[in-house]
């Protein structure tokens, strides 16, 4: 009984300070003052992975221009590892009867891409490798290598 009227007390307090503490009006920040600098590198190396699971043309399309975009900032030329990850209907855009994502394809690969597709997305749409743009790597799942890459510190792009 005394503990939960402690309990009661404890929450009747933190909701008076939060809505006490909403009502004082801080002192406004004047984005003039403020000077904008671009992020700068800090480390030799990044290690990022964009993730397609859609078979959205636009969003595959926006996806190859982000990803060479991104080796060609001038902060990142020569530091930079990107993987590029298809899982579900994803994989629409490794396949060779999608030609128009082919030329992209070919200039990231020729940058360092590398492409990475899962192999339960292989199995359960019957894909054969040999319909893929050369050099697609299956995993054991997408999802897997997501899990595994991001606690080894890789960051992620999923538009």
């Amino acid at each position: 009984m005394k503990s939960t009227i402690l309990l009661l007390i404890l929450i009747l307090g933190l909701i008076y300070v939060s809505k006490s503490a909403s009502i004082v009006n801080p002192t406004p920040i004047n984005v003039n003052d403020v000077k904008f600098e671009p992020a700068k590198p800090i480390h030799s190396h990044y290690k990022t992975m964009y993730i397609l699971d859609t078979d959205d043309f636009g969003l595959i399309n926006s996806t190859l221009i982000n990803i060479y975009n991104a080796y060609r900032d001038p902060r990142l030329i020569n530091r930079l590892e990107v993987i590029l990850v298809a899982f579900g209907k994803g994989y629409n855009v490794y396949l060779n009867s999608n030609p128009e994502f082919q030329p992209m394809l070919t200039s990231l690969q020729d940058s360092g891409c590398v492409f990475v597709l899962c192999n339960n997305t292989i199995n359960g749409y019957h894909l054969n490798l040999n319909d893929l743009f050369p050099g697609v790597n299956p995993v054991p799942s997408g999802n897997g290598e997501i899990i595994l890459r991001l606690g080894d510190g890789w960051s992620s792009i999923h538009p």
